[in-house]
């Protein structure tokens, strides 16, 4: 979203909430930008659209407020656990042979919580009881942490994710900046 773009958002939260004001609009424009620039203005717009005709609140969205909506349709399509667990206990009856093409119908998601074809076909091996039990509760709890840790990632300012990902060069030059100077703080202080 760039800084106009933000603006416009302002603009129609003041509009539509007569008791937002901005004592120093460039502090509160450049506050809002920096939390805001990773996201799309039509998904803003859309979130704010949400906020004003679901929230019933008369007092104008922070800008968490705001981004909670922007990341809620998300949250909501985002598969339960006990979906995915039915997915995986119908292809673990047919994993023992076809293990490859059962666990390539899965989304990413299940595939992820799984691991592997091999998997489903060790489950396949397995006793019903021990299926239904163990492996599910397994599963399940494997299944649930994933999805929280993406919902914390998918939280997070694109930065971050940067740092999480090593996708930029200069992102991996600060880690092992910081790196060295862990090492060099160790020295100095005796740890090492």
């Amino acid at each position: 979203m760039t800084r106009d773009e933000t603006k416009k958002i302002l603009a129609v939260i003041a509009v539509t909430y007569p008791n937002f004001k901005a004592e120093d609009k460039t502090m509160v424009v450049n506050a809002w930008h920096m939390f805001l620039e990773d996201y799309d203005y039509k998904t803003v717009e859309a979130a704010l659209k949400m906020y004003v005709t679901s929230s019933g609140s008369a007092f104008a969205p922070s800008v968490s407020e705001l981004i909670a909506m922007v990341r809620k349709p998300r949250q909501l399509a985002a598969m339960e656990e006990v979906t995915a667990w039915r997915m995986v206990r119908s292809a673990i009856r047919r994993g023992l042979y076809y293990s490859h093409e059962e666990f390539d119908k899965f989304p990413k998601e299940v595939q992820e919580a799984v691991g592997d074809p091999g998997q489903l076909r060790e489950w396949a091996m397995l006793e019903s009881s021990e299926i239904d039990t163990v492996i599910q509760s397994n599963f399940k709890r494997r299944f649930e942490s994933m999805q929280k840790r993406r919902t914390e990632i998918d939280a997070m300012p694109e930065e971050i994710k940067a740092l999480i990902r090593g996708e930029h060069g200069r992102s991996q030059k600060m880690l092992s900046e910081l790196y060295q100077h862990e090492q060099v703080d160790g020295h100095l202080h005796g740890q090492r």
